[in-house]
């Protein structure tokens, strides 16, 4: 019975795995290209499997707009038995897979397409019918007006829309800004109310898993006359500070001739005159240099702050035309603070010691909501975040430099702070010699005791072992002793018995 399971079974995934027939299987709807782009058709195909010595021989791609001999003879647009080089590429194998690619696809490859394959045994050959349907269109970006006539200003209203006219549920939008994706997607990109700043190339990228195509467009935003700055800019005395800025004018034709960038405590006719912290057409080296450029970005770097600083900035900028001229008012403002790091004792005085607690602050006092601040010690950064470092209990090993970093999007500063905490530290050198001297005589002084003890031993089992073998000698001389008084008694009686035979 086992057995018979065991064959029904057998037969069944023979079944599933083997084929015993011929076929070619094709995508169930139209596939859709971009004309000038790639698309990929896939295939796969199969025939009797029951011989399995069966080979294919010969691939053959045709198109029905010039082959209407079901692909049984030329034209084909691709044909295994002939090296050539055109827009269609064969990316299947000799087995299942028939993938046709196309290249730069074009109107004209509009249309069905079918597989042919050609085995080894005779009559073995087998067309794919109906076919692989493949549709061509060209990709679309279209500028879509909301509101405003004419030339783009600023605060018009549109779409852009992007469209590929044939059927194709899998797709997939991308957009992108002067190859910078952007985070929209979907085949439109709206903008409610355009600014300068929105000037630029726009690509729209289409998707399938079969086939994509992209295409650019660009949006030219004309702007009236004017400056944009931001809040109140914190810096820390000592270090640099970046103020944004950007400008615009009505015609993008216009050139820019003369940049200025002037300080409200020093410069009271509107930034119109001299003095200058900044002026494009003299070369000076000082703390305020720009980072902007002739088009629209006026951002201003000033290094090594000073409290003399702080005040109201005014960029100015003058073009190639008549009265072609503007300051933004009423300004950037900046505030000037030093970067304070306090200890702040919770328990303990005096002299710092092992258990007291205490908290490390960090402080700039100016406005700014969007402070980091970063600690570090002996320039290894710590975990902690935040202007408050926390010691509930400090040890020795707490001992060492703290340094409080503050950052914003703009200006960053660092300052440091000692911290010495009195104690024996285990990790301190000297602690460790001193352990060191105390570990390693103590170890000398035992191992000279042992030695002492081996010796001693060694001694007093040498002087018993001399005490035994002297009291063999002795005992051996005793016996020789008696041996000799014994045989000098024999020999007297033999004398005396020698003189009583005499007589």
């Amino acid at each position: 019975m086992k057995m018979l399971h065991l064959s029904v079974i057998l037969l069944t995934l023979s079944g599933v795995l083997a084929h015993s027939d011929w076929g070619v299987n094709y995508p169930n709807n139209p596939i859709c290209a971009v004309r000038g782009f790639s698309v990929s058709i896939p295939c796969s195909y199969y025939y009797p499997t029951s011989k399995p010595n069966i080979q294919v021989t010969q691939k053959l791609w045709c198109s029905m707009n010039s082959n209407t001999d079901k692909c049984q003879n030329p034209p084909y647009v691709y044909n295994s038995a002939s090296i050539t080089t055109s827009d269609f590429e064969y990316a299947g194998d000799d087995k299942s897979d028939c993938t046709l690619l196309i290249h730069n696809v074009q109107f004209s490859y509009s249309g069905e397409y079918r597989f042919r394959f050609i085995t080894d045994v005779s009559g073995g050959m087998w067309t794919g019918e109906p076919g692989a349907t493949l549709q061509v269109a060209d990709l679309k970006v279209s500028l879509i007006r909301l509101s405003g006539i004419g030339t783009l200003k600023q605060g018009d209203s549109l779409n852009l829309t992007c469209d590929v006219n044939c059927t194709q549920s899998s797709s997939q939008f991308v957009w992108s800004k002067n190859n910078e994706r952007l985070n929209t997607s979907g085949p439109v990109l709206h903008f409610p109310a355009v600014t300068v700043r929105d000037s630029g190339s726009y690509t729209c990228t289409w998707k399938t898993n079969r086939a994509s195509g992209s295409k650019a467009i660009s949006l030219l935003v004309e702007g009236g006359w004017g400056v944009n700055y931001t809040t109140p800019i914190c810096a820390v005395r000592g270090f640099s500070v970046s103020i944004p800025c950007s400008y615009s004018y009505p015609q993008h034709n216009y050139q820019v001739t003369q940049k200025l960038w002037c300080s409200m405590n020093s410069n009271t006719d509107k930034c119109q005159n001299p003095p200058y912290v900044y002026n494009s057409a003299s070369i000076t080296t000082s703390d305020f240099e720009y980072a902007g450029d002739d088009k629209s970005n006026c951002t201003l770097l000033i290094h090594n702050v000073q409290f003399s600083y702080s005040g109201t900035y005014r960029f100015r900028f003058i073009t190639n035309v008549s009265g072609g001229m503007w300051t933004g008012e009423p300004g950037q403002i900046l505030q000037v603070s030093d970067l304070k790091v306090s200890l702040i004792r919770l328990s303990g005085n005096g002299t710092l010691k092992q258990g007291d607690s205490l908290n490390l602050t960090c402080d700039v006092n100016c406005t700014q909501s969007s402070s980091q601040f970063v600690w570090s010690k002996n320039n290894e950064r710590l975990n902690t975040s935040g202007p408050v470092l926390h010691f509930p209990a400090v040890t020795v090993r707490d001992s060492g430099n703290y340094t409080c970093t503050w950052k914003t999007n703009r200006a960053s500063g660092s300052k440091m702070i000692s911290l010495l905490v009195e104690g024996d530290n285990p990790e301190n050198p000297d602690h460790w010699s001193v352990w060191m001297i105390v570990v390693v005589t103590g170890g000398l002084i035992i191992i000279i005791l042992a030695i002492a003890a081996v010796i001693y031993h060694r001694r007093s089992v040498h002087i018993e072992q001399q005490k035994e073998d002297d009291s063999d000698i002795y005992a051996n001389a005793q016996q020789k002793e008696d041996d000799s008084d014994i045989y000098a008694n024999a020999q007297q009686k033999e004398d005396d018995s020698d003189i009583y035979a005499n007589v």
